[in-house]
């Protein structure tokens, strides 16, 4: 199929390309409505999970790291040239960023998995047409409702 030529022939193909644009949109935000709760819980839950079950691993590595002369080859000059008092303000003033992190972590993790849950079901809607299936009625519905492994 050849592109139009022509502003008035681009313009009636924009016009008659527009409502199924937007059926398409209004399907795959249906579909996101329907499905970004679900996995904005199960993405939230795990990283919480993570974030909240390796928090102790990490401060206790942060304050060793700080502490300690020879954690690692490539920073042990640079740990070395740090005085006894240095390290201890830094001991002091890593406090607030270790201990905003979960929260940092949580917030970020419900906002990516409600972006993720609402944009991944749009996105499957529009490659669901582009990809020259066979039935793309069925496929628009279908797809980014199932992972490809369970169909």
């Amino acid at each position: 199929m050849e592109p139009p030529r022509g502003v008035l022939a681009s313009l009636w193909s924009f016009i008659c390309f527009l409502p199924y644009f937007i059926g398409l949109l209004i399907l795959g935000f249906i579909k996101g409505i329907i499905f970004c709760p679900l996995i904005c819980l199960i993405m939230t839950i795990g990283n919480s999970a993570i974030i909240l079950g390796l928090w102790p691993v990490h401060i206790v590595w942060t304050y060793y790291s700080i502490v300690s002369d020879c954690f690692c080859i490539s920073i042990m000059t640079a740990a070395k040239q740090l005085g006894p008092v240095l390290k201890l303000v830094l001991c002091i003033c890593i406090h607030v960023p270790l201990i905003l992190w979960p929260l940092v972590g949580i917030v970020g993790s419900i906002i990516g998995g409600a972006a993720y849950g609402f944009l991944a079901p749009m996105f499957a809607t529009f490659k669901a047409v582009g990809e020259g299936k066979t039935n793309e009625i069925f496929h628009c519905i279908y797809d980014g409702t199932l992972d490809a492994s369970q169909r």
